[in-house]
Parts: C-alpha cells; structure tokens; sequence
C-alpha cells in the first residue's frame, strides 16, 4: 500500500459515522534498511484542522514524536482500509 493511498481518504467509525477525512499521516523509521532506503511504520491518520495545516507545512509546532489528541487516529485502531472507496474503518475510542 501507498501512504498517497490513505490521504483523503474518508474515515469512519465502526457504525459508519465519519470522522472526517484523512489530512497526514504520522510514521516513524524503523531500523532495517533496504536498498531503496529507510522503512517507515504508520503509526497514525492525522485528521481535522491539524492534519490540514500540517500538510501544508503551517503548524510550527510539530515536532517528531506524535501528539496524542481527537486529531489523531492511531493505526492500531484501523480495522479495514478500502482503497477503491477510499475510506478508512476504525474501532470507537
């Protein structure tokens, strides 16, 4: 899967509510190395106004380490990601 495949994508919860939709997407690199470069592990759908400024590069205060607030979804949540749709499904908090 492609991260450019998650981004816009429509979430919603288990029941079928939206979310809101999916404006960055929060990864850290993992150790292993492979020839194309480091891998990455998604660790979270960063959604609503945050998502959008930090995909535009206007939120100064981003740092590395992920903020844990209602504006991210962390992946262990996510239970189904249906490209063709575009929609993320994930478990209520």
């Amino acid at each position: 899967m492609l991260l450019s495949e998650l981004l816009e994508a429509e979430i919603v919860d288990e029941d079928g509510h939206s979310l809101g939709r999916v404006h960055d997407v929060r990864a850290e690199k993992l150790m292993r190395r492979t020839p194309e470069g480091h891998r990455l592990k998604v660790v979270g759908l960063v959604i609503g106004g945050r998502g959008i400024r930090e995909r535009l590069g206007l939120d100064a205060s981003r740092t590395a380490a992920p903020k844990v607030d209602r504006e991210l979804v962390p992946w262990d949540r996510v239970i189904e990601v249906d490209s063709e749709a575009g929609r993320v499904r994930v478990r209520c908090a």
